[in-house]
């Protein structure tokens, strides 16, 4: 009897039992393949155990490789180093306060105050302060004592290696006080950063480069414009000889007779630009007399950004 099923009927039989099985879920929810992996992890149970193993010990040899170099480097060089490290340290501390000394401020330097009289029970307080300080300047208040009387409290400042003259003018007295004290208050000591001014000469020079010139002083009595109001008078040109505008300059005034300081005085500048030339004319009453020299010296806090006018386009231009 002939089988007259075609072959290829068993082909697609065969594949589809071998999808079946691939398929394949049992009761508990197990697939085919899950039964697969499983035969291959306990198949390689012994051979994934090694490769941990290996791991595991190649870790461990790593660390304790670096921390037995780490040790045998600090017993050839990290002792040593320490050693000298501490020494350094005792020899700093040795020099400590010497060299705190060296930073820090010293104090400022005041002479005794003095009196000059200025017209008829009116006289002017005056004393003169020194910084030694070539990396400090400073801020502070300061009055005058005299008679049991305070002048009025005044904000001022120094600058480093700077000699500088406070005062009171026309204080009322009867007559010339007898003795007289300067109070300063509220001092604040700022150090100049070598990083942001690294020489301090040169930015001193370049930043107060303000001249004076064609002085006349005349004494009060001896002008036909004075004669009859007993004024003093004084003119000067002053040339701003910086690459800055100032929004006010101050001029501090010194008459000096003999070498001694027979008058002083104050006149403020608004609007000085670089490269101006400006006449100043000024007269105050008193009987000063003739004098041998003539002082004026400008004070500015350099170190004050608001004192300047910014400008653009060209020298004086306001911005």
């Amino acid at each position: 009897m002939q089988n007259n099923q075609p072959a290829g009927g068993e082909k697609d039989r065969g594949n589809k039992l071998e999808a079946a099985t691939r398929n394949y879920t049992g009761p508990e929810g197990i697939t085919t393949k899950q039964l697969e992996a499983g035969l291959w992890y306990v198949e390689h149970k012994q051979l994934l155990r090694r490769i941990l193993y290996g791991f595991l010990i190649l870790t461990a040899a790593v660390s304790w490789t670096y921390t037995i170099y780490g040790f045998a480097y600090y017993l050839a060089r990290g002792m040593a180093e320490d050693q000298l490290l501490a020494k350094q340290l005792v020899e700093i501390n040795n020099i400590g306060h010497n060299y705190i000394l060296q930073i820090s401020a010293r104090e400022l330097v005041v002479s005794p105050v003095g009196v000059l009289r200025s017209t008829d029970k009116k006289y002017d307080l005056y004393a003169q302060i020194r910084n030694d300080n070539p990396a400090w300047w400073v801020e502070f208040d300061y009055y005058f004592i005299a008679e049991g009387r305070q002048t009025e409290k005044k904000h001022s400042y120094i600058l480093p290696l700077e000699p500088k003259y406070l005062f009171a003018l026309a204080q009322d007295f009867d007559s010339p006080p007898p003795s007289a004290a300067l109070v300063m208050e509220n001092i604040k000591w700022q150090r100049i950063s070598p990083h942001k001014i690294p020489d301090w000469h040169d930015y001193y020079k370049k930043h107060l480069a303000i001249s004076s010139a064609d002085i006349k002083f005349t004494p009060a009595g001896l002008s036909p414009l004075s004669e009859k109001l007993n004024l003093n008078q004084l003119s000067f040109n002053a040339i701003n000889n910086t690459a800055f505008n100032f929004w006010e300059t101050g001029f501090t005034i010194l008459l000096f007779r003999s070498g001694e300081l027979a008058n002083i005085n104050h006149y403020i500048l608004n609007d000085f630009m670089s490269g101006q030339k400006r006449f100043v004319e000024l007269s105050w009453p008193g009987d000063i007399g003739q004098v041998d020299r003539v002082e004026i010296v400008p004070e500015i806090n350099i170190m004050k950004d608001d004192i300047y006018i910014k400008y653009e386009g060209g020298v004086g231009q306001e911005k």
